[in-house]
């Protein structure tokens, strides 16, 4: 038995139909390499954002919390090594300047930790007030 007689337009056919199958698999390959960068930039991302969140953003708020402290130092207080302010008006004191400045307030016991390393004078702190400075400003 001979083979068959092949149809030139049906192997044209064929062909193009190859050719278009094989065009379909390398675009899905493209768009699977698409997708899998995209998946890593997201992971990416996403370890970007939890430093940020975990490392970075306390560190900022440090340096904020330490720079409210330090310009409550420097704008509002007077060196004197006579003078002497209760710890209750010092952080008073120190609320309303951040108020007053748009600053954020941080809690008591973290002032009196930053502000007794304060230096040119160094602050003492004993049985309730503050040695060494004197307010500048009086807020009512």
């Amino acid at each position: 038995m001979t083979p068959p007689e092949k149809d030139p337009e049906q192997e044209k056919k064929i062909h193009n139909l190859e050719q278009e199958l094989n065009d379909l698999r390398q675009g899905l390959a493209v768009v699977t390499d698409y997708y899998r960068d995209l998946e890593g930039i997201s992971r990416k991302q996403e370890a970007t954002a939890a430093i940020d969140e975990g490392i970075a953003k306390p560190l900022i708020d440090d340096d904020l919390e330490f720079e409210g402290i330090w310009r409550f130092h420097e704008e509002d207080l007077v060196a004197d090594p006579s003078a002497s302010v209760p710890c209750s008006e010092m952080y008073d004191s120190f609320v309303r300047y951040c108020t007053g400045s748009g600053r954020k307030v941080i809690e008591r016991e973290a002032f009196e930790f930053v502000f007794s390393r304060m230096e040119n004078p160094q602050p003492t702190l004993d049985r309730g007030v503050w040695t060494g400075y004197r307010l500048r400003r009086t807020y009512r």
